[in-house]
């Protein structure tokens, strides 16, 4: 009996997030004040990283409902559905990984754009922001290199002193 009420709990859990996820993914795409903010759960400390996921979030709540489809399935299929639910089951959760990887993808380089809310689709992703800090960084480092103990630049004349 507690396997079973602990299987209901899990399955309740799922769905709650879900329909919290496409809720949060509903009032991200229409530019609501009422969007849930990514930066009040502290999962990081990056701007570009929370905008990353604000722009993904529509394929993480596709990931999220898709596989709660599939755990709800399989639970079913384990409960002596037949085949065809466990062949619902395997197709929902193996169809949810494309759904995750395009979540990365938006993240990380706003690509697709068809996926990402209209007034986020002229953001760079989180990758091309730290690849122009990384080089914003190393031509900073390498001016800093170029100036003598005295920080003067090197093609300055040197002082008297």
């Amino acid at each position: 009996m507690a396997d079973i009420s602990f299987g209901i709990f899990v399955l309740l859990f799922m769905v709650a997030v879900s329909l919290f996820s496409v809720r949060a993914a509903w009032l991200h795409w229409v530019d609501s004040d009422r969007a849930p903010d990514a930066a009040t759960h502290r999962y990081s400390t990056n701007p570009s990283v929370i905008r990353g996921h604000e722009r993904g979030i529509v394929a993480l709540a596709g990931w999220l409902v898709s596989m709660t489809i599939g755990i709800v399935a399989a639970t079913v299929a384990a409960g002596g559905a037949g085949p065809a639910a466990e062949a619902v089951s395997v197709f929902f959760i193996l169809g949810s990984s494309p759904l995750l990887m395009l979540h990365a993808t938006i993240a990380w380089f706003n690509w697709p754009k068809f996926l990402v809310p209209p007034h986020r689709r002229n953001e760079t992703g989180s990758a091309i922001e730290w690849w122009h800090h990384r080089r914003d960084l190393r031509a900073a480092t390498r001016e800093a290199g170029q100036r003598d103990t005295r920080g003067q630049h090197s093609t300055d004349p040197p002082t008297q002193g």
